[in-house]
């Protein structure tokens, strides 16, 4: 009974305390927030991430853990000018000073609309058996189940992607001369960075 009891309260502490530069983080929220900062991100995609583990998590809880985190100097905001799509990321993370801020800019606007981020994925998914085209229609068609857009939304994001160099024009096609797209390597940055993608 009594091994029993520590194996289970030795498996709680586990999940509840993580050491991060000769300090110790407790607590299931704080470990659930510091664990989505795998990659920098911005509040919401944090929240979405520490939730899977924390589920009673609130936006105001992550906005406490985060202030506390800065001032310990574990987190570090990217961009703390901006009133929304702040980005912030592990203080210690490699070369993570050395993101350019129009990147900084770009990783913010793309994750805080969803829909932009939601096209990129479609435009970057492998597609090693398909054969049509990847024109904003066949976009908007693609991404009907899981994220149903109208074909005016699709096209402002693509707008916004191709002027920002997340996506690409390959070709068109030869019947409607519709636009075909394509990721470009930025994209692909982009979509690691914010995804692990």
């Amino acid at each position: 009974m009594d091994n029993y009891y520590w194996a289970g309260k030795c498996h709680y502490l586990m999940e509840t305390t993580i050491q991060f530069n000769g300090h110790t983080i407790r607590g299931k929220q704080r470990v659930a927030v510091f664990n989505a900062l795998k990659h920098p991100s911005t509040g919401r995609r944090i929240l979405a991430i520490a939730k899977q583990t924390a589920p009673s998590m609130t936006y105001q809880d992550l906005r406490h853990i985060l202030r506390d985190f800065q001032s310990n100097g574990f987190v570090t905001c990217l961009n703390p000018k901006n009133q929304t799509g702040r980005i912030y990321m592990i203080d210690s993370m490699p070369d993570g000073h050395a993101i350019s801020p129009e990147l900084i800019d770009i990783y913010a606007r793309v994750d805080r609309a969803k829909t932009r981020l939601a096209v990129l994925q479609e435009v970057a998914r492998e597609r090693y058996f398909e054969t049509e085209p990847l024109t904003a229609t066949r976009i908007k068609k693609l991404m009907r189940e899981h994220h149903p857009l109208g074909l005016n939304h699709v096209l402002a994001a693509l707008q916004f992607l191709e002027e920002h160099e997340l996506v690409e024009v390959v070709d068109r096609t030869n019947k409607r001369d519709l636009k075909i797209y394509d990721v470009t390597n930025r994209g692909r940055a982009v979509l690691k960075q914010l995804c692990g993608e």
